[in-house]
């Protein structure tokens, strides 16, 4: 079985560095992908927001030294996670995210010119 998704966009925020409860270190980035059609000779564009959430050690620690600026493009491969919650009036809310925990998952920046900033360093398994 195969899930796997890849983006190339921009960041919507700075990344949200936090820990979980039992201190596990995990970063949210927010990434704008975008398409466009053409209608009667106008170009309407149609942006859609991924949250992505990096759990890898490596690249959570590399976040936290070199952070990707609004703006920043980045390639993101990752599987895509569905998710649900209830809020306080009982309502269900579904939503999907990219995860990046993996093996094969990555991200990378696509702005910087170093080699050494272009990709954060491989995960110590």
């Amino acid at each position: 079985m195969l899930n796997k998704v890849q983006l190339i966009g921009f960041t919507g925020a700075d990344a949200e560095i936090r820990a979980t409860a039992g201190g596990k270190a995990l970063a949210v980035l927010r990434v704008a992908t975008s398409r466009y059609t053409r209608k009667n000779g106008e170009r309407q564009d149609f942006t859609t927001w991924h949250t992505v959430e990096i759990w890898s050690p490596g690249t959570v620690k590399w976040l936290s030294s070199r952070p990707l600026p609004k703006g920043s493009k980045v390639y993101v491969e990752g599987e895509i996670r569905n998710e649900r919650y209830t809020d306080n009036a009982g309502l269900e809310h579904y939503f999907s995210k990219v995860v990046v925990a993996g093996p094969g998952h990555e991200l990378k920046s696509l702005d910087r010119p170093e080699a050494e900033a272009a990709a954060p360093p491989e995960d110590e398994a």
